[in-house]
């Protein structure tokens, strides 16, 4: 049965669409603003459980906002409905529950207010509609989850597992959300937030999709002492709108998310929504990320599928520090001939390390420059500390060292520079959940605590990052928040 009260959800991204898909099955009415105006094609090829090809749109800086931090840092953006899942690689590994509690080993404001077995039963669920090619059994800090087909890393890759679990670490097949074995699809990834969830509600009489609704900012009422809408640009007509609304879901990327509660300012939120404690923007982490290539004594199969190295335990690492490597295919002779079950002595690399948020990376409204709105752009202030820095460096040798210890030596060829933020599109924790307001923005519900009927629900809400892709967590969290807010909204 539909409930009357609306829920406004903005962006169609993982976050988004995974919330919005809750609440519609709760049957709740739902309204989805989306900023792009139009789904933008590319191509994936599959066969034999190998993509043969693929093109992604291509993947472009976001105008709106200035750079003060590191000179080099990217600000990517997606202004197409599905948002970043219309370019990602569809990697979908599971946090370990250490990651959740880990940071405490620093300090209390590192703690999540969630635990992995709080969001166990979501992240099933989000699996469940992702198609996932994985190992199904549990590794060291990687837990098994639900993959759709089960696959293993080559046998001639089998020493290099039993070396890494020396260490304490796995080695396995990395969890891809690759889809159905033999696919022939006019978009570039596998999974779309758009096409495989939001396209399916459009049939719901309870879902509703705009496009070309560009969020400006939330609407606060101090006489009901909640937030009751939202004004919008209308992309189409070029007129400003307004859409009523009983709840937001704000899910428009860590930085898109800033922006838009820094921007929804008013007498009682002066320095914007959700800023009570000065808090809004600030703790803004990414992943450093690295590429390169290393040549091997003796050839081996090529990884494709890729596979996925994790991270030492944290009891053998300074708090918050761990990096990850994923090896596959160098290049794209090598990308052919692997579609054959080759064997070659070249393979690429790609680490990913971490970072401890600081109050001092920020993303926060700039003092002098205005988007085509009139309004002030994100200011993003972010570096990596030379410790995050030297993280990585060491990871490359300790890769080399596991390596050797599986019999295989190892020579790294040319390291492409790519220490700066934003390369990975990995940003978050610029609105982060903590149990207390003093040290979060949102609650252990995603609820802003100051207008509790506002959700952050992307990567925005994240207390820590760990050195897995978030995609999938992203979605897991969303999941349990629209859920929560579906049972309240029923019960008020």
């Amino acid at each position: 049965m539909q409930d009357e009260r609306q829920v406004v959800v903005v962006g169609s991204g993982p976050a988004g669409a995974a919330a919005a898909r809750e609440l519609v099955e709760a049957g709740i009415s739902v309204t989805m603003l989306e900023a792009g105006t139009r789904f933008e094609p590319g191509l994936l090829v599959r066969s034999g459980g190998k993509n043969l090809y693929r093109r992604t749109p291509p993947l472009r800086e976001e105008g709106g906002h200035s750079v003060s931090g590191d000179p080099q840092t990217v600000c990517y953006a997606k202004l197409a409905p599905g948002g970043l899942s219309n370019c990602w690689t569809g990697a979908v590994p599971r946090f370990a529950p250490e990651d959740f509690t880990e940071g405490e080993r620093l300090h209390e404001r590192y703690r999540w207010p969630i635990t992995y077995t709080d969001l166990a039963p979501y992240y099933e669920k989000v699996e469940r509609s992702l198609e996932i090619t994985a190992d199904r059994r549990d590794k060291p800090q990687l837990p098994g989850g639900y993959a759709a087909y089960d696959r293993r890393i080559p046998e001639d890759w089998e020493d290099v597992e039993r070396a890494a679990n020396r260490h304490g670490q796995g080695f396995t097949i990395y969890p891809l959300a690759d889809g159905k074995p033999t696919m022939l699809v006019r978009r570039g990834t596998a999974f779309n937030s758009f096409t495989n969830i939001v396209s399916p509600l459009l049939k719901s009489s309870n879902f509703r999709l705009v496009t070309g609704a560009y969020a400006l900012s939330l609407e606060w009422s101090p006489e009901k002492g909640k937030v009751d809408g939202l004004l919008y640009h209308d992309r189409h007509t070029g007129q400003t709108k307004r859409i009523e609304a009983d709840a937001v879901i704000v899910a428009c990327g860590p930085l898109g998310t800033a922006k838009l509660l820094h921007n929804s300012v008013s007498k009682d939120f002066p320095e914007g929504l959700g800023n009570s404690e000065g808090l809004l923007g600030r703790f803004l982490h990414d992943h450093p990320r690295e590429w390169w290539a290393f040549e091997m004594d003796h050839p081996r199969k090529l990884l494709s599928p890729a596979a996925y190295m994790t991270r030492l335990p944290y009891d053998t690492s300074p708090p918050l520090m761990a990096t990850s490597w994923t090896l596959g295919v160098a290049n794209v002779s090598d990308r052919v001939r692997s579609r054959f079950g080759q064997s070659g002595t070249t393979v690429g690399v790609q680490m990913i390390g971490t970072m401890i948020p600081t109050e001092s990376c920020v993303a926060k409204p700039s003092a002098t420059k205005k988007d085509e709105f009139g309004l002030p752009v994100l200011d993003v202030c972010i570096r990596y500390s030379d410790q995050e820095v030297e993280n990585v460096v060491r990871a490359r040798q300790h890769l080399l060292d596991v390596l050797e210890d599986a019999g295989c030596r190892a020579t790294i060829g040319e390291i492409v520079p790519t220490l700066f933020p934003g390369t990975i599109a990995h940003y978050g924790g610029t609105a982060r959940m903590h149990a207390k307001p003093e040290y979060g923005v949102v609650d252990a519900w995603n609820r802003v605590y100051s207008a509790p009927n506002v959700l952050v629900c992307d990567a925005a809400c994240f207390t820590t990052a760990a050195e897995k892709n978030p995609t999938l967590t992203v979605m897991a969290i969303a999941a349990r928040a629209a859920t929560r807010l579906a049972r309240d909204l029923k019960h008020a």
